[in-house]
């Protein structure tokens, strides 16, 4: 009886062991901004807009979940809207504004090889519309702008979310690729409080970039955010390697549990 005590007791830890690996390991970290230099960029349906920004691929491994930061304007009011205090303290989410997200994928367009001529994303590999409940969303942390900085009167407090989701099916990406990440707010049309994307606190590679027919005389293209990179973190599957030698260590005790049943 003893035995099999201490069998199940190492399959139960095997199994927590397991479920922690399991969870995704951040491979790539740019951080929000929360200086009182540090804004979002509108990338919502409604406007409609999209903000994008590259990161570099190194193990190939697929991407399972993503985390970033954003915040809610109130086009009625100075950015983002009149104060935190407005929705309360820690400011609670401004209720149905967001209905969910669009994840994007792209492949990179590399500087001075296409147009427009800067790096920009290229052909889409990967789209998921993913509900506003499969995303967590929770108070990250205050901006107060100072005084002057948006105009005369304008001591605004920025409320920053942060956001995390779980890919419904993983982006399958190579080693060694550049590759442009687009996060879109699906919101509703003439809803009057409207969702950015936070930056990032440094700039890596090439400059964040931002599409819409407002820019440009109406034409559609992708428009550089220049010294601005923007805030998230790629999660990937755990290295395969760690799975295999739990695996081989599972083995080992069911080996193990049939000998003492043996003997």
């Amino acid at each position: 009886m003893r035995k099999v005590f201490i069998f199940l007791i190492s399959i139960l830890t095997f199994i927590g062991i397991l479920e922690n690996v399991m969870a995704g390991v951040v491979k790539w970290s740019q951080l929000p901004r929360m200086d009182q230099y540090g804004y979002d960029f509108s990338s919502e349906t409604q406007v409609p807009s999209k903000v994008a920004d590259d990161y570099f691929c190194e193990s190939g491994l697929p991407v399972i979940g993503i985390t970033w930061w954003g915040s809610y304007w109130n086009s009625g009011n100075w950015y983002p809207y009149n104060n935190s205090n407005h929705w309360g303290d820690p400011a609670n989410v401004p209720p149905g504004t967001v209905n969910g997200f669009i994840i994007r994928f792209y492949k990179d367009v590399p500087a001075g090889t296409g147009t427009p001529p800067w790096s920009h994303p290229g052909d889409l590999l990967y789209e998921e519309r993913l509900d506003f409940n499969l995303v967590n969303e929770k108070y990250y942390g205050q901006i107060d702008h100072a005084d002057g900085e948006l105009g005369v009167g304008t001591d605004i407090i920025e409320t920053v979310f942060q956001y995390h989701a779980t890919l419904p099916s993983p982006f399958d990406q190579q080693a060694d690729n550049i590759y442009w990440l687009s996060i879109q707010a699906i919101d509703h049309d003439g809803m009057p409080i409207q969702w950015g994307w936070h930056e990032a606190e440094n700039l890596w590679h090439d400059n964040a970039v931002q599409w819409g027919t407002f820019f440009n005389g109406g034409m559609e293209n992708w428009n550089i955010l220049t010294d601005k990179d923007m805030a998230f973190q790629i999660e990937v599957v755990p290295i395969p390697t760690t799975l295999l030698l739990l695996g081989t260590g599972l083995l080992g005790i069911l080996t193990l549990g049939r000998k003492s049943r043996q003997s």
